[in-house]
């Protein structure tokens, strides 16, 4: 502090200068074109000063980082280093990074290799310890985090808050494992998440009474704006499976805008290198409408004041410095990327060294166990055929419809049919091997001949299949065990693609260029059983055994009626 304090004072030269750029002021949505002085990775003034190091703007904006206020880094299906390698470019260098997948699989085993693999990264990633693993009592996943464990991590300063608090009747009820869950957070004055997916107001208001202060699940600009009426932060959520920043871009006022802040929650691989992450949302919000500096600020400041980082999000003395230099605005065109005045990424390319990798335990590279099942074992017994349960998706959101239709039938079982798009959906049990499988009839996935499965199913991530025949069916899920977890395209007997995610069937131990073109292949292979779309059917897939987002989900136990908070 005495050396930034002299470099501040002048008294001393600083580490580095910034020299001919503009700063982004996003206390005030103005320009200053001013020097910037670093001195020990913080920025200590702003105006003329001199520096054993300069850098030249050459009249390029300077701006924040960029601050991710949610996301699950397992949905990119690649361990913490190799994603930072990939978001860090994008001038990412903070996320809020909820280990919740992980946790589902291998409870405090899984959340402890994701902050050991997070330590001495050029990426900050905030730990927030997962508050509901299990989600609900509906579903088998792998693991229990305890109130007790949750407790200890808090104690030993080993994570930043405590992550989406989904199970909204245990809130709403007073359940007292989950109130011991909040009171360890509000004891040690950690940050709660919400998670308030189809929230009623009187829901709402309960929520911000415990101290949940931010929600990513608002869908619609009313839903939106009840948050905001409760002081609550509005995330702005642009993943993969999930696009809600059109719909929500209407609510965001210049009087609101300091509440709103964005968010990439599940974005694929593919995506996060093709689009970027929360810069491709900055980029979003400009066409939308939003000025490129309040995009710019709900990206950096509102993110950084939203979780309590008071050292980041802004260019301004006291502040880290963990900035971009832009070539424009209107486009948000990244040149450079620096943490902590070091450069890190130029021209979408991380410049540093790749980092050490941490090996995940044996017990995380060995989850996927599945109690062997008869050759009719995917048979779906229907009573009425007229009255059937359809499960329908919709591309872009992770929100099913509840219908019910007629479907075809042969002796009294369920017969897919792909003129009607009525498929098969399976979820198979897959860590403790208790024989469970739940099938249900799927309706917006458009496969012609064959299945698409993954091990990646939120939240228990137990196996998913979507297919058109129970032979197709049956390959994908005898594949899946053999790579120990993963997603795959099959026709038949046949494995046209696959991705190995042997981490806990969630994470690959690949480069993220290799998963990519791993990725590619699954595109190619999608083709070939006849998908055409131009959205992703594995993140469409992931969510449909969730039994907290509406309406109608598959667990391993069954159909489940969200609304009715009960299977069926």
């Amino acid at each position: 502090m005495e050396k930034r304090l002299a470099v501040a004072a002048k008294r001393i030269p600083a580490d580095i200068v910034i020299k001919n750029g503009k700063i982004i002021d996003v206390f005030n949505l103005e320009l200053i074109e001013e020097d910037v002085a670093i001195a020990d990775g913080y920025i200590v003034g702003i105006g003329e000063y001199e520096g054993k190091e300069i850098i030249d703007a050459k009249g390029k904006f300077i701006s924040p980082a960029l601050i991710d206020g949610h996301v699950h880094i397992e949905s990119a299906m690649v361990p913490p280093e190799e994603f930072a390698r990939i978001v860090v470019p994008r001038g990412v260098t903070t996320v809020m990074a909820d280990p919740h997948e992980i946790a589902n699989v291998a409870g405090i085993v899984g959340i402890q290799y994701m902050i050991e693999a997070s330590r001495n990264l050029a990426l900050d990633v905030k730990i927030m310890v997962p508050s509901c693993v299990p989600a609900t009592s509906f579903e088998h996943n792998g693991a229990t985090v305890t109130a007790e464990e949750i407790e200890e991590l808090f104690t030993k300063g080993e994570v930043y808050g405590l992550g989406e608090v989904m199970d909204y009747p245990a809130v709403l009820s007073g359940e007292s494992n989950m109130m011991k869950k909040i009171n360890a957070a509000t004891k040690h004055q950690r940050i709660i998440d919400g998670h308030a997916a189809g929230l009623t107001k009187d829901g709402l208001n309960a929520y911000c009474t415990v101290g949940i202060r931010n929600d990513h699940e608002a869908v619609s600009s009313q839903e939106a704006l009840e948050r905001l009426r409760r002081g609550m932060y509005v995330l702005i959520r642009e993943g993969t499976a999930a696009k809600d920043l059109e719909a929500l871009v209407e609510v965001v006022t210049p009087f609101n805008a300091r509440r709103c802040v964005f968010a990439t929650d599940d974005k694929h691989l593919d995506d996060l290198v093709e689009e970027g992450s929360i810069d491709a949302s900055i980029r979003k919000a400009i066409s939308l409408g939003i000025s490129p500096l309040q995009a710019i600020q709900m990206g950096s400041l509102n993110a950084a004041e939203c979780f309590r980082l008071s050292e980041k999000g802004a260019i301004a003395p006291g502040y880290e410095a963990n900035f971009i230099l832009l070539n424009k605005l209107e486009t948000f065109d990244i040149d450079e990327v620096y943490v902590k005045g070091e450069k890190v990424a130029r021209k979408s390319e991380f410049t540093l060294p790749d980092p050490q990798k941490t090996n995940p335990p044996s017990f995380l590279t060995d989850s996927v166990h599945v109690k062997p099942y008869l050759s009719d074992a995917f048979q779906l017994t229907i009573d009425n055929p007229n009255q059937v349960h359809v499960i329908k998706t919709n591309p872009g959101s992770i929100m099913t419809e509840h219908l019910i239709e007629k479907v075809d039938c042969t002796d009294g079982f369920f017969q897919p049919s792909i003129k009607n798009n009525q498929l098969k959906l399976v979820v198979v049990e897959r860590h403790k091997k208790l024989g469970h499988i739940g099938i249900g009839v799927i309706k917006g996935i458009p496969i012609e001949d064959g299945a698409i499965v993954a091990t990646v199913a939120h939240d228990s991530h137990n196996i998913v299949v979507c297919g058109t025949d129970d032979r197709s069916i049956d390959c994908a899920i005898k594949h899946i065990i053999s790579i120990r977890g993963g997603i795959a395209v099959v026709k038949g007997e046949d494995v046209l693609a696959d991705l190995a995610l042997p981490i806990a069937g969630l994470m690959s131990e690949k480069p993220f260029e290799e998963v990519n073109h791993s990725l590619k292949e699954l595109e190619i292979a999608l083709n070939q059983i006849g998908f055409t779309e131009s959205w992703n059917p594995f993140l469409t897939l992931s969510f449909l055994a969730l039994p907290v987002i509406p309406a109608l989900k598959l667990t391993d136990t069954g159909l489940f009626d969200v609304e009715q908070f009960r299977h069926i």
